[in-house]
């Protein structure tokens, strides 16, 4: 809500044009900036949030007054001395307001309970009169951002849920982006106050909500009441760490502990999950139920930032469960398509706030009524929603059948085309051939050159030439793959460009593609000197993981694919590291993979790839567990000029991430020696003669430009579980972790 200056004041006229002071005032940090006409964000800073937990000898007036100060001495600094125009400044807070007058309602995430109201604006205005303020609730304006994305332009509405130190919602019209608000308080969404029968491990719990009222939803579900649950449940559950008082005060230790024993997999922290996220979807139940013109909820917040898929998977799971009647029992994939995760930039409520302020009734930035529509609100969009499905099956010497199977299975076509390892093509080639026609196939089989030399543009070029020679189609003509890594990446890449996409099968012959490459859905080439410069995301139609191609793989390729396995049981299977640890003597030998511990190892390490993989195959979280090993490999691989296998490189890569995981005593000393002595009992290296420090940070500063922007290096706390993402490796720390490797100081 807008508060006019007085009427000496000087005219505000302000529009988009000019530069707008922007605050997102919440529960957990204090966030400013600037934001430009052109929408980008400057001088951003921010704080942690002066809250009744944070200073608990401060009074209530004491902790309103702290507010307005760090707004007006923020306005100070971020104001642009010498404007001829009026300075705008927009807030956006996490406390339930007054939409129409400004006017807060109740605060208890910030002020604690029985917060009492107060007229933010007022006292603003009171201070500085020459300044145009707007405040809205910061759910409001998070609405509005998302309201603002091209994807919703074609709906009439969205709900925007946020559960963070408190959870509310907000039901917004995207024509307009208007806010619908009680007519007289002024209020939306405020489901975090709605009164709930909390049940957990059988029991029913009453606890006491920021607001100062019992049994609300916020203290259960919010990021201020779960470690509360996590403390009333930790001793039926058996967790005794979860009774450590410090996790009431700091969401960051809660969330990490119950990030962890969800990642581990354990059964109370599942529990628990499931629990506290079951009132939220019968809200989310509710809201669809009365509103059937919501066309998407999205979730997001801190929580469900923090933990990630398994949040996600138990929200699905809750509102499977309860059921949208009549709508969910009659399309399985409804809860899945409306409801949306978005992981928003911790900047999005301050972007929030100058849009609200834009789109508020009377806002002089205001597009008036009859303004020419935008070309995104007159234009069709199309949406559709990806989805794929394939088979991945492991066996030992009984690829033919698997594949005429598969063939059968996907009715692909009679006239399948074999594009086989030069490598294999003798031993295996023939053998394909003859049984497919026995099966009442008409193959044709191609042998090539595999190797790094296959995923080049002369290689795709010759691929693509074969299709158009043999006549390639998209019903008649499914194309298998049989080879190392590299030529399922080529093979793939050129089924995925040829008629816009032809199936494909891929028969991996590599440990590496038995137990990586194979069976993810990327395909790739080199190109412009740079590792897997070009490629899709192409998923095969099935993958046969046969065990007996490894009888004829060289030693030192077969090491190679052993730093693969370590990468997938370090950051996602104990169990399999157990098998690698165990056998560390045999994993080289091709024998090993005859033997049921080698059939164990092959099949763990797929099965814990595709788990990985799961939910992410198009990459949308940029936090990828299997990144291990793989921020600054490619470099290492490429300046050996050959020298360096992948493995190899995955390795090092590895080793350092230990090192510096050592170095900043996330990662437990006597974890980091243990994985470096198995690299080394397999014949793996962990450092390199052929690349230089300056060289690694220049690869991770190119490698955070496809991961958002950020480094997103993983760090390794606990062996198979999901690592601890950082991005703030420097060149200098980078530089000591190496130096340590190469010089063993690191005990590595």
């Amino acid at each position: 809500m807008a508060r006019p200056v007085d009427s000496d004041a000087p005219a505000h006229n302000t529009s988009t044009s000019h530069d707008h002071v922007v605050f997102d005032i919440g529960g957990t940090w204090f966030r400013c900036g600037v934001r430009r006409p052109d929408g980008s964000l400057h001088r951003v800073s921010r704080q942690p949030a002066v809250n009744y937990l944070s200073h608990p000898r401060l009074s209530q007036p004491e902790l309103r007054e702290s507010v307005v100060d760090y707004i007006l001495t923020e306005t100070r600094r971020l104001a642009h001395r010498g404007s001829v125009h009026p300075l705008r400044v927009s807030i956006s807070i996490g406390a339930a307001l007054n939409g129409h007058t400004g006017t807060i309602l109740n605060a208890g995430p910030l002020w604690g309970p029985d917060s009492q109201p107060f007229d933010l604006l007022g006292a603003l205005a009171a201070r500085r009169k020459d300044i145009m303020w707007f405040v809205t609730n910061d759910v409001t304006a998070l609405a509005t951002y998302f309201a603002r994305h091209p994807k919703y332009q074609l709906v009439p509405k969205i709900s925007v849920v946020t559960v963070s130190t408190g959870i509310a919602c907000r039901t917004i019209e995207i024509s307009g982006c208007r806010v619908p608000l009680h007519p007289r308080r002024g209020i939306q969404g405020e489901i975090g106050h709605v009164p709930v029968d909390f049940q957990a491990n059988g029991q029913s719990i009453r606890l006491r909500c920021d607001c100062g009222a019992q049994a609300h939803l916020n203290a259960y579900c919010s990021g201020r009441g779960i470690p509360h649950v996590m403390a009333r449940l930790a001793t039926d559950l058996e967790q005794p760490d979860w009774r450590n008082p410090a996790l009431l005060h700091n969401p960051a230790q809660w969330a990490r502990i119950l990030r962890r024993d969800l990642d581990e997999g354990k059964s109370a922290a599942g529990r628990l999950l499931d629990a506290v996220v079951r009132p939220l979807a019968q809200s989310v139940i509710s809201l669809l139920t009365v509103d059937p013109e919501v066309a998407r909820v999205v979730v997001t917040g801190g929580v469900p930032r923090t933990l990630g898929r398994h949040y996600r998977d138990a929200l699905l799971r809750g509102l499977t469960s309860l059921g949208l009647y009549l709508t969910s029992d009659h399309d399985s994939s409804y809860f899945s398509e409306t409801i949306e995760f978005a992981d928003s930039e911790d900047d999005a409520g301050l972007h929030g706030a100058a849009l609200a302020a834009e789109s508020a009734p009377g806002s002089p930035c205001r597009t008036p009524p009859n303004a020419p529509l935008l070309l995104a609100r007159r234009s069709r969009r199309m949406e559709e929603v990806r989805r794929t499905a394939y088979a991945v099956t492991v066996t030992d010497s009984g690829v033919l059948k698997s594949l005429i199977d598969s063939l059968k299975a996907t009715s692909a076509g009679q006239h399948p085309v074999l594009f086989v390892d030069a490598a294999v093509s003798d031993t295996y080639g023939p053998a394909m051939v003859s049984g497919l026609e026995e099966a009442g196939f008409q193959p044709v089989l191609n042998s090539v050159a595999a190797g790094e030399e296959s995923k080049s543009w002369s290689a795709l070029a010759a691929t693509l030439a074969a299709f158009e020679r043999i006549g390639v189609t998209r019903t008649q003509h499914p194309v298998v793959a049989v080879g190392g890594g590299a030529l399922l990446d080529s093979v793939g890449l050129a089924a995925g460009l040829y008629r816009r996409g032809v199936p494909y099968i891929r028969v991996p012959t590599s440990l590496v593609g038995l137990i990586d490459a194979g069976v993810g859905a990327k395909v790739a080439i080199n190109a412009f000197g740079q590792k897997n410069r070009l490629g899709l995301f192409y998923p095969p139609t099935s993958v046969i993981l046969d065990v007996a191609f490894l009888r004829t793989l060289p030693h030192r390729f077969m090491v190679s694919g052993v730093a693969e396995a370590i990468k997938i049981a370090v950051v996602g299977d104990l169990n399999l590291y157990h098998v690698l640890e165990a056998h560390s003597d045999r994993v080289s030998d091709p024998d090993f993979y005859r033997t049921e511990h080698g059939m164990e190892l092959v099949a763990r390490a797929a099965d814990s790839t595709m788990s990985s993989l799961a939910g992410n195959l198009w990459e949308a979280d940029l936090e990828r567990p299997l990144d291990f090993g793989h921020s600054v490999s490619q470099v290492i691989e490429v300046a050996g000029h050959g020298v360096t296998t992948h493995g190899e490189a995955v390795a090092i890569d590895m080793a350092l991430s230990l090192e510096i995981g050592r170095m900043r005593r996330i990662t437990d000393p006597r974890l980091a020696d243990r994985v470096i002595e198995l690299m080394k009992n397999v014949g793996l290296p962990t450092r390199s003669r052929h690349v230089s420090a300056a060289q690694l940070f220049e690869s991770l500063v190119e490698t955070a430009g496809h991961r958002g922007g950020s480094q997103r290096f993983p760090l390794i706390r606990q062996l198979g579980s999901r690592p601890v993402f950082v991005s703030d490796i420097t060149a200098d720390e980078l530089a000591d972790a190496y130096g340590r490797l190469s010089s063993g100081r690191g005990r590595i």
